[in-house]
């Protein structure tokens, strides 16, 4: 219950971050963009899931990580810098309270941006089309929330380890450049140094199989699947670190993870595994956070 009463009063401070609702509210503004440009163009020819590749690009790479980032980063190291934690630990609430309410908190504001991002794309859907797959909506609506899921933990673990907010502000920054801009060129590297080339468009399993570790990267390759075409990262390190012919550049569905491993996918990189990644950055993050959280001297 203490944990609980946490989580309560923490998600109301939350909920009024005028930084959280106005990334809200630019994420928004952006998709009302994108509906009103494809309610104008001819869209005969078009499937509805194509809507999964903008929404991703939008909210799956930029608004979800961020606003999660953004929740999470100061839930337990704000509380230390201002001196709120000897409060609550005066009023019986103990380490395990507070770094579990801080988190429930979290995932609660993340949440509602992730359910946020599924309700526009099946609403964006149903507002183009006749009818939408359903299920493939909610699926992605699920592997969002996931995603949310695993930044949120992210940034609370970074919260629980820093002692300043320059650290933690670091430390959440920090993680989204590695994901985006570090992890691919790093595993391109390792793929160099092993094999004396870069990869092309068909690789070992083992490449594909680092590439996924990265929750983004996790989140993008079940994401094509979804949409049935290939989705693009931030930075479409495929033209940059890897060496692929540039007629597979114009046709990016050759880039499609089915179409570059031979044969049956091994289970690691099969979309339910995708899964499994998500829930280890979920895990691992909050357990190293909380171990260092409940070991810290707080004087």
């Amino acid at each position: 219950m203490s944990a609980t009463a946490i989580a309560r009063k923490d998600f109301e401070d939350a909920v009024r971050s005028r930084m959280v609702w106005s990334v809200m509210g630019v994420f928004v503004f952006l998709m009302a963009l994108v509906a009103v440009s494809a309610a104008t163009d001819d869209l005969s020819g078009t499937e509805p899931t194509e809507i999964i590749v903008t929404v991703t690009n939008i909210g799956g790479l930029l608004f979800v990580p961020i606003v999660a980032l953004l929740v999470g980063y100061m839930a337990i190291v704000g509380e230390r810098e201002s001196g709120s934690l000897r409060l609550l630990f005066g009023l019986s609430h103990g380490r395990r309270d507070v770094f579990v309410g801080k988190f429930a908190s979290r995932l609660g504001v993340i949440a509602l941006a992730t359910l946020l991002v599924g309700a526009i794309a099946v609403g964006t859907g149903l507002a183009l089309f006749d009818t939408v797959p359903l299920g493939t909506f909610l699926a992605y609506a699920g592997l969002t929330v996931l995603l949310g899921m695993a930044f949120t933990a992210i940034a609370v673990g970074v919260s629980g380890i820093a002692t300043s907010r320059m650290q933690a502000m670091a430390g959440a920054i920090g993680s989204y450049v590695v994901f985006t801009l570090v992890w691919h060129p790093i595993v391109a590297g390792v793929h160099y140094l092993l094999e004396g080339s870069l990869p092309g468009l068909e690789a070992p399993e083992w490449y594909f199989l680092l590439l996924r570790l990265n929750p983004l990267e996790a989140y993008l390759q079940v994401s094509s699947e979804l949409a049935g075409q290939f989705i693009w990262g931030i930075v479409g390190m495929q033209g940059i670190v890897e060496d692929v012919p540039e007629e597979s550049l114009q046709e990016p569905d050759a880039l499609m993870l089915s179409n570059r491993v031979g044969g049956e996918l091994p289970f690691y990189l099969q979309d339910w595994f995708a899964v499994v990644v998500l829930a280890v950055w979920i895990a691992v993050p909050l357990l190293v956070g909380y171990w260092r959280f409940v070991r810290a001297d707080l004087n």
